[in-house]
């Protein structure tokens, strides 16, 4: 039997308000459950050491599904990974934008402070046909992509014209 979708994605975050403020601005997410965690209880069920504690912000999108989970864990935080595509663990957070939306959030993140990669641009991918996408990195140096897929009609037209 399948797991259901992904729930919520937990991002270790330096400032758990300036993050919050970000994503709720650049997404239009808004914010739902504040908490403190710490104790045993999560130590033993995440396999922290003893003494974390945390700071929670919960963000929610137009659905329940998909949510996320921001912490600021006590201690000083450091990144020991950039996100590179060789690295092993996450790489990045994709969001599907409608396309008529994508250059005006991609002005808003520019606004907001993120490292815009590129402007919105057109992407083949084989045997799917185009998308519109744009990459940038959050406060924290985290990769987000922003993506606008083709309908299911304009995927099956590109494979029955052999991929032109």
């Amino acid at each position: 039997m399948p797991v259901s979708e992904v729930h919520h994605v937990a991002m270790t975050v330096s400032d758990v308000d300036r993050a919050a403020d970000f994503y709720e601005q650049a997404l239009g997410y808004r914010k739902t459950l504040r908490t403190d965690v710490g104790g045993p209880g999560i130590e033993v069920s995440l396999g922290l050491p003893a003494g974390t504690t945390g700071r929670v912000q919960y963000l929610q999108g137009p659905s329940r599904i998909g949510q996320l989970e921001l912490i600021e864990w006590n201690g000083t935080p450091t990144r020991t990974a950039t996100g590179g595509h060789l690295e092993l663990g996450t790489f990045l957070l994709s969001f599907e934008v409608p396309v008529d939306e994508m250059d005006e959030l991609h002005q808003r993140l520019t606004d907001l402070g993120a490292e815009c990669l590129t402007t919105p641009n057109r992407v083949l991918l084989d045997n799917y046909g185009y998308l519109t996408a744009f990459a940038a990195r959050d406060l924290d140096g985290n990769l987000l992509e922003f993506v606008a897929l083709p309908s299911r009609e304009e995927i099956l037209e590109y494979r029955r014209n052999g991929g032109a």
